[in-house]
């Protein structure tokens, strides 16, 4: 008799908003940052852990080398191959560590790795169910996020990064409306604070459709400030997902038939 392997319909899911600042130059409060936000992950098992677009900024001896968009700035800054491999490696001896997925991204892109090894495909499995990194300009390509959910992908994360000018529709439109229209759940992990004359703001959340979610807005969870460093702990339940889409299918095929 064929065994049937069943699927925890949990994923834990970690969500990071990390705030820069010119002092982490200085190895001890950079250790010391690192080992505080290590001890609140420890205690949940995360399967997934998210960082911010990047992260290698975190792992430059100074503030004056760090990779910015060139029309938040007059000149070409850019970390070194060493520095974003660097925090590849970290990343990678992390999600071994743990045994989970982690998802990041650096001046090289983004990256994800699942118990210590290098998914170039961007795509793996996490209890069963289907995780695609994915960068924040997918996340309007209405057509393209229909075909991965078609295709089984169950849960998007989406490293970005803050602007000046925080705004609440553009967090709708990228991150929250394709979640309800189309149904996944997504990961936005958002990097914010002072760099060189920027004062990034960006608020870190997990997206869903809005019936799953107990609030009924969108939200499974969702940082309140644009400003600090947070950890937005979650654990998503993927029965009810499922069950969205299927009462969606149910629902649309009716109405092409």
């Amino acid at each position: 008799m064929k065994r049937v392997l069943e699927r925890d319909s949990v994923v834990r899911v970690a969500v990071l908003q990390l705030e820069y600042d010119s002092s982490f130059s200085n190895h001890r409060v950079f250790t010391d940052f690192f080992i505080s936000l290590f001890s609140k992950l420890s205690s949940f098992s995360p399967q997934v852990v998210v960082f911010p677009a990047l992260t290698d900024l975190f792992f430059v001896g100074g503030i004056w080398s760090i990779p910015l968009l060139g029309k938040l700035m007059r000149k070409d800054f850019t970390v070194s191959e060493s520095v974003s491999e660097q925090c590849e490696r970290f990343m990678a001896e992390l999600s071994k560590r743990m045994n989970c997925t982690v998802a990041f991204g650096t001046r090289r892109g983004l990256r994800l790795y699942t118990a210590g090894s290098f998914i170039k495909e961007k795509q793996t499995l996490v209890n069963g169910y289907k995780l695609a990194l994915l960068s924040k300009r997918w996340l309007v390509n209405s057509e393209a996020l229909s075909k991965m959910v078609s295709n089984g992908v169950r849960i998007v994360a989406t490293p970005t990064c803050g602007m000046n000018d925080y705004s609440e529709w553009d967090d709708k439109y990228y991150f929250w409306s394709h979640a309800q229209m189309i149904g996944y759940y997504c990961l936005k992990a958002t990097l914010v604070g002072r760099i060189l004359r920027n004062q990034l703001k960006d608020k870190a959340c997990v997206c869903a459709p809005i019936p799953i979610t107990q609030s009924q807005d969108g939200y499974i969870v969702r940082n309140e400030s644009i400003e600090g460093s947070a950890v937005l702990l979650a654990e998503l339940d993927m029965e009810k997902l499922e069950k969205f889409l299927a009462e969606q299918n149910q629902i649309f095929g009716a109405f092409a038939r």
